[in-house]
């Protein structure tokens, strides 16, 4: 892995986060209190959108991979369609806030995971920016007021597990990655009903059109986009930095509720945002310095 393709991999994963960021609005934004419901029609939204781009241009095969589960592919693709599950429903039991910082534990564990299963060697400059991100995390949750859901907290502490297990087995696929957490979402599409009944489907011809809009956004758009960006940042950098890019999602979430929500944000959470993205920029220059020396 080259220096200068570990400063594009970077950048690759902050621009994924950033839009990752926007995903807690559109959620608040559907109004739809069934969480599996969600989890069902984005997921089909989701690989509905790669599996078009994939069929019309064929010149994003090479970035995208394959829109159907595959020998290689197929842990990654598990993970993501746990994730994709767990987040929806951590997001729409509990506090936003609570919610994310629980998931912003990805890049420990990922970066456990890697080091203790796949002696995977952990950059130092990874390690310091994910704490000094982490420290962040706390300054915001420490304006927050307790006693969130601890259903809402279990369902998050899954999908941090998820994800990070996801991006590892991401970077060991050698066909494009970007369409990889669609293909999640689709498989818990076809796994969810299972579990909850065909009666969960009945309830879709009561949404009306504004659920259906923020849905789509958020479905064919959003989540494809970015969770793509980040997995594709794999390629290029070790899985733990895809789960330091989850950190811009706990840092900027409060600045887009408050501006479509008008929840403001805590003087703790503009503070501790802060310190989360100068946590992930620093790591992106401590990269781009690297490949300077080299």
């Amino acid at each position: 892995m080259s220096k200068s393709s570990a400063v594009n991999g970077n950048l690759i994963g902050i621009l994924g986060g950033v839009i990752l960021s926007t995903d807690s609005v559109f959620i608040r934004l559907m109004a739809v209190h069934n969480s599996w419901l969600i989890v069902v029609l984005r997921g089909l939204l989701m690989w509905a959108v790669v599996f078009a781009v994939w069929l019309l241009v064929p010149k994003s095969r090479a970035v995208l991979g394959v829109p159907w589960i595959t020998r290689q592919n197929l842990l990654s693709v598990l993970f993501f369609c746990a994730s994709s599950a767990c987040f929806v429903n951590a997001l729409n039991r509990g506090n936003v806030a609570t919610v994310l910082v629980i998931i912003s534990s990805t890049p420990f564990v990922s970066a456990i995971i890697s080091r203790l299963f796949f002696a995977t060697k952990i950059d130092k400059s990874l390690m310091v920016a994910a704490v000094v991100g982490m420290l962040g995390v706390v300054i915001v949750m420490s304006g927050r007021q307790a006693g969130v859901d601890a259903t809402a907290n279990y369902f998050a502490l899954a999908t941090a597990v998820c994800m990070a297990l996801a991006f590892i087995f991401a970077s060991r696929v050698e066909q494009g990655t970007l369409g990889l957490p669609s293909l999640g979402g689709v498989l818990a599409s076809v796994v969810v009903p299972a579990f909850a009944g065909t009666g969960l489907l009945t309830t879709v011809a009561d949404l009306h059109a504004e659920q259906w809009l923020w849905l789509v956004i958020e479905g064919a758009l959003i989540i494809p986009v970015a969770m793509g960006l980040i997995s594709l940042s794999t390629r290029y950098v070790p899985p733990a930095n895809a789960g330091l890019f989850l950190l811009l999602e706990t840092a900027l979430a409060p600045l887009w509720i408050y501006v479509f929500l008008n929840e403001a944000p805590t003087p703790n959470a503009v503070i501790g945002g802060c310190i989360i993205i100068v946590a992930v920029i620093s790591q992106t220059l401590q990269a781009k310095k690297q490949t300077a020396i080299a």
